[in-house]
């Protein structure tokens, strides 16, 4: 399963793009800093596939963070390479998928379009 996790998140990386990033990231996207605003469409895609909780944590000067804890206790976060070593985060949080989706904060950035802009993205590339 480690090798299918670790297969899955290089698809995911190569269909990141500034559309898939959160709006308030877009403009300082690029792809050295390619996980910048992934984190929530790209947690909701790793628990389609694999199922587990999402997790919301707040990281110190950049806001909130998703990452997956998985069924057998993993914890997957693909994105975190977007912040500096050492940002402080603060205690997790389990979030329900519809309040990934659909919380005002989630409505505010476009996180059920961007889901499925990158959704479709991450099907045209093979596995």
């Amino acid at each position: 399963m480690r090798h299918e996790i670790i297969e899955y998140g290089r698809r995911l990386e190569r269909a990141w793009s500034r559309e898939t990033a959160a709006p308030s990231c877009q403009d300082r996207w690029t792809r050295e800093n390619n996980a910048l605003g992934q984190c929530a469409v790209t947690a909701l895609l790793i628990q389609d596939k694999f199922g587990g909780d999402l997790i919301r944590t707040e990281v110190a000067g950049h806001g909130s963070h998703y990452f997956n804890r998985l069924p057998n206790g993993w914890t997957v976060d693909f994105t975190i390479q977007q912040f500096p070593d050492g940002a402080q985060q603060a205690p997790e949080e389990v979030r329900t998928r519809g309040y990934v989706l659909d919380s005002p904060g989630a409505v505010a950035a476009r996180t059920r379009e961007r889901y499925e802009l990158l959704k479709a993205a991450l099907e045209k590339i093979p596995e």
